[in-house]
């Protein structure tokens, strides 16, 4: 995971935005609620869990398992909240690198942008997430 540009970004940033719902459907939660993954530019895998009716927030968890930047190739993984704005979410949450790693103290925001045509979430680093579920 080549995530060290996203682990300067602090959380503190989002106390200036305000929370708009994401558009489009989805019956049993938000639009974007579903399981995620992707290729990271290191080949590895990533997956990304969100969860909740999108009113606003959501809750997500992201896994790489491989880290490569942050972990020394050891998996990682972000839990926190997700919060929408148009079509993009920003995750907050602090790395951890597993198995049995300590958090690193700083928070970090992952952000993702929704394409409703193509059903499909992009990060920061140009990366195409496709739903898996």
């Amino acid at each position: 995971m080549k995530r060290t540009r996203t682990a300067l970004v602090l959380g503190a940033s989002l106390a200036v935005l305000t929370p708009v719902a994401a558009s489009t459907a989805s019956a049993a939660g938000g639009p974007l609620a579903g399981t995620w993954s992707s290729v990271d530019t290191d080949g590895s895998n990533q997956t990304l869990y969100v969860m909740g009716t999108g009113s606003h927030a959501y809750a997500m968890v992201y896994v790489d398992d491989a880290a490569t930047g942050a972990c020394g190739g050891s998996p990682a993984k972000v839990t926190g909240p997700g919060y929408t704005f148009g079509d993009d979410v920003v995750m907050v949450g602090a790395l951890t690198c597993t198995p049995g790693g300590n958090p690193f103290r700083t928070r970090i925001a992952l952000t993702y942008t929704y394409d409703g045509a193509s059903d499909t979430l992009s990060d920061g680093f140009g990366i195409v997430w496709q739903r898996t579920s």
